[in-house]
């Protein structure tokens, strides 16, 4: 796992484009068990019951719930409701990676967190945070403009920065409260992005890219907020399959086997023509997976085979010894590049194999998210850096986002050596959190890999405390015996409930 010294540095990286599409529109309070007497006395300071600690890791929901006190923090009035500052200690800083009311840095991500919080720990304030976020998503809401750049014309109905990542957050708080103005906004950013939709070959679209930062993404919505919402499912899921033959359609078949999509035009990055990401975030692996959860959903066989062909491709390309594997980066200059996380590596590629599995009940691709955890577990990591894994926790391409694929599979199949990863990898994660100032929970990390001395902590879900503070959730729940009712992402295939 070297990295190509020969091969350049990105000019624009994925956080850069990301913010141009969306916005166009010392440890602190130690986790410890020597220190237990000082967590039970912060804790019992604000409330909430003493953690429970055994004699060698941290207590995974008293560090949630400091995650939370950090967010909490940052709350801004805003629009009749609240947000959440992306950077505090960067206050003049009002969105990073997607706008303010969306789910990659924004509100709608940090909604979810409150949520699960809120179940876990049967704290209703947290639900009050969520509503207080919902609020803001409500009088926040509007028909999505066109004022993004050309290149990016479609990008402000994306799932991760736009429309769609809206709408199933309002539908997931809807869920958790019963309360009717969110499913009312939830619906009318349904419609929206309804009315949104293109022709656009053999099927519509509302962006040119059939990635999960495209249209793959949005299909991926319109599933789950046919599920969540109900009424007009057949509306949503007949848009999905519309949507789902112009992502089909896209596919180019590789010399090497199967079928490849270019998730993402090497031109919205300021690279190279023949650039290709095979991973989740910007490639083949994300389309694999949204055709996969297409074809589970509405019994289209089309697209179960469309994604099987992108699992072939993707397993070609593989890199393999004996049991585990483990895919490149990037073609065809950082072939040799692996990045393990969510975004472009087997965090997130893992998550389409799994898929597929449910939908085929082939065992070779069950066989296949094994293979890929494996790649992970015999990296190094936590331990090492790997160049693919470099000073970053978050969900989007650090430890919160590995320890969610683990614990998924734990849920999946009770593999007891998952759950005990997942473990490992969030004990360390836990040990790098700082609390200079007393208000909770964050975590300082180099989000942007060649950028490794811009170091930031954010609140966001994907690359900030809520994410983070969401995984330490479902870690704690797990190792409780009370894993049930877990807000598993329209991009994630593992099972919400284990029984005990």
């Amino acid at each position: 796992m070297r990295f190509n010294e020969q091969a350049g540095l990105p000019r624009v990286e994925r956080r850069q484009f990301l913010r141009g599409a969306a916005l166009a529109g010392v440890v602190g309070a130690v986790s410890r068990a020597g220190h237990t007497g000082e967590l039970r006395a912060v804790e019992a300071s604000r409330g909430g019951p003493a953690p429970v600690f055994d004699d060698n890791r941290p207590n995974y929901l008293f560090a949630a719930r400091e995650a939370a006190r950090w967010i909490r923090s940052a709350e801004t009035k805003a629009d009749g409701g609240s947000n959440w500052l992306p950077q505090p200690d960067h206050p003049q800083i009002k969105a990073t990676v997607s706008p303010p009311d969306g789910f990659y840095s924004g509100a709608a991500g940090t909604i979810l967190f409150f949520i699960e919080l809120a179940e876990v720990t049967g704290d209703k304030s947290y639900l009050d945070d969520a509503r207080r976020g919902g609020d803001y998503l409500i009088r926040s809401q509007r028909p999505a403009s066109s004022a993004a750049p050309s290149a990016l014309a479609g990008a402000e109905y994306s799932f991760y920065t736009g429309l769609a990542g809206t709408a199933y957050a309002l539908a997931e708080l809807a869920k958790a409260t019963g309360d009717a103005p969110y499913r009312n906004a939830a619906w009318s950013a349904a419609d929206m992005l309804l009315a949104a939709a293109k022709p656009m070959g053999a099927g519509t679209g509302w962006m040119g890219w059939p990635g999960l930062t495209g249209n793959a993404g949005v299909v991926l919505a319109l599933l789950s907020l046919a599920d969540l919402l109900g009424d007009k499912a057949e509306a949503l899921r007949a848009a999905a399959i519309r949507a789902g033959d112009r992502v089909v359609e896209q596919g180019i078949a590789d010399p090497r086997g199967g079928v490849r999509w270019e998730g993402m035009p090497p031109a919205f990055l300021e690279e190279p023509e023949e650039t290709y990401w095979p991973g989740f975030q910007l490639g083949t692996s994300g389309v694999t997976f949204a055709l996969a959860r297409l074809g589970a959903a509405t019994g289209e066989k089309r697209f179960t085979a469309a994604a099987e062909t992108g699992a072939l491709h993707l397993r070609r390309i593989a890199t393999v010894k004996g049991e585990a594997a483990l895919i490149h980066y990037r073609e065809p200059d950082l072939k040799d590049m692996f990045y393990l996380g969510y975004c472009n590596g087997p965090a997130g590629t893992a998550r389409s194999f799994y898929q597929l599995y449910l939908a085929t009940k082939d065992p070779l691709h069950l066989r296949w998210t094994e293979m890929l955890a494996r790649g992970v577990m015999v990296s190094g990591i936590p331990e090492k850096q790997t160049p693919g894994f470099w000073n970053v926790v978050c969900q989007c391409c650090g430890s919160a986002g590995v320890i969610d694929l683990f614990i998924g599979l734990w849920a999946a199949t009770g593999r007891k050596d998952y759950l005990a990863f997942a473990r490992q990898v969030a004990d360390q994660m836990v040990s790098r959190e700082s609390d200079l100032d007393g208000k909770g929970y964050r975590w300082y990390q180099a989000y942007t890999r060649v950028k490794p001395w811009d170091v930031t902590a954010e609140t966001g879900y994907m690359i900030g405390a809520a994410g983070i503070g969401t995984a330490l959730l479902h870690l704690h729940m797990a190792e409780a015996g009370a894993y049930r009712r877990t807000v598993r992402l329209p991009d994630d295939p593992f099972p919400a409930v284990r029984p005990v």
